[in-house]
Order: C-alpha cells, then sequence, then structure tokens
C-alpha cells in the first residue's frame, strides 16, 4: 500500500518591514498605515515623553506626528527609515510647542523580555537600566539625552539621529561623546557599579501608547 505523500507547510512569509508598510500607504493604503501606526505609536511616545513633559502631551504630540505623516506620506523617500522620517516630524513638532520647558523627571519600566536571564536576573538588568535612564534624565540636557536615545533605545546610525535633530554628523558624534562621558563621571561619582552598555540604555514603558487612529479617522486627515 503507497503512503500518503508527505505535506511540508509554507514556510509563513516574512512580516513587512516599515519602509514596505510605507511604500503600500503611498499608494493609499489604510491598513499599511494603520500596521504602520501599531508597530511605531510604543516607541515613539516613548521618545516624545521626556521632550514635552507628561504622557497627555506625548501622546498629543504622537497622535499629530501621525496624521502629519499620513498627510505628507507622499514626500516618504525610502531611502531613510521610516522611523527616522517619522520622528523627524515629532521632534519638529515637540520643538514648536515646547521651547522653554524644563527637563521634566521620566519614569521608565522593565522591558518585558530577557532571553536567558532567570527572575532575579531580569530584576538585577531591569533595575539597572532604569537606573541608567534615571541618572541620564537627571544630568543630561534635554538634547543630549535625545541623542543618547535615539543611538541606544533605537539604535539610530549618527546620519539618521543628525537628520532627526537637524544637527550635523560631526555635532552628533561631539554630542553623545559628552553625553556619555556626563553620564559615566555621575554613575561613578554616585558610587555605582554600572558600565554605560548600549545593552542597558533601551528601557521602554510597558504601556498602550497613543490610540490608533481608526482608517476613517486617518483617511479623514488627508
Amino acid at each position: 500500500m503507497s503512503r500518503p505523500p508527505v505535506t511540508v507547510p509554507a514556510a509563513p512569509a516574512p512580516a513587512e518591514t516599515p519602509e514596505q508598510l510605507a511604500l503600500r500607504a503611498q499608494g493609499g493604503s489604510l491598513e499599511a498605515y494603520s500596521a504602520l501606526v501599531g508597530r511605531l505609536e510604543v516607541r515613539l511616545f516613548n521618545f516624545l515623553l521626556r521632550r514635552v513633559g507628561s504622557a497627555p502631551d506625548a501622546e498629543d504630540v504622537a497622535q499629530e506626528a501621525f496624521i502629519r505623516a499620513w498627510q505628507r506620506i507622499d514626500q516618504y523617500n525610502p531611502r531613510w527609515r521610516f522611523s527616522t522620517w517619522l520622528f523627524t516630524i515629532a521632534s519638529r513638532i515637540a520643538a514648536s510647542r515646547y521651547r522653554e520647558r524644563p527637563n521634566p523627571p521620566v519614569r521608565l519600566a522593565v522591558d518585558k523580555a530577557w532571553p536567558g536571564a532567570g527572575p532575579g536576573e531580569r530584576l538585577r538588568r531591569g533595575e539597572e537600566r532604569i537606573r541608567v535612564w534615571a541618572v541620564a534624565a537627571e544630568v543630561l540636557s534635554l538634547e543630549q539625552h535625545t541623542a543618547l536615545w535615539l543611538r541606544y533605545a533605537e539604535d539610530m546610525a549618527i546620519g539618521e539621529i543628525a537628520r532627526v535633530l537637524g544637527k550635523s554628523e560631526v555635532g552628533v558624534r561631539v554630542m553623545l561623546f559628552r553625553a556619555r562621558g556626563v553620564l559615566a563621571t555621575r554613575l561613578d561619582t554616585a558610587g555605582g557599579e554600572l558600565e554605560i552598555k548600549p545593552a542597558q540604555l533601551p528601557a521602554l514603558r510597558e504601556r498602550r501608547g497613543p490610540a490608533k487612529p481608526s482608517p476613517s479617522y486617518v483617511g479623514g486627515a488627508a
């Protein structure tokens, strides 16, 4: 008796990148743009939180940034990461609204996933990350903190950071060098045992980001 043929399930299709979604959105796909909002809303909220000083303000600016990005989606150039383009829009909105606002305190929560680490190790690492960012918020200027966040939490290249902040690449390099130096000195003075490593710096709030604009809402904003 012959055996039935063995069927091998097809490999799942790779998820679209934000840039691919943005190109579909340029073609009028509200579904693609809603997917972009879902992917980037919490990241954008975290980026804006210290710049504007409060969660409601960060949500308002993030919402406006998503609306403006949709209205100008035809201007997006895929040579840039979509997140860089979006963060540039958001940064300009925040700067125009909150030019004179002093540096507010920032509360960050621990990431959910710590692959390969037990509960005690997760707690220790999480506390270290929160402490590094708390010290950074205290001792760095707003621009230094923003540059550090984009470099380590968003993993942006120097050129991308320069675009978001409206600075030269040399200026960003100098800013990051000084920010790391100030932060390292403060941690050492405080008697800490921490070293500043990229793995310690990303610490995203575990919260719901700004409400996703529904396709009808986004469409109405265009």
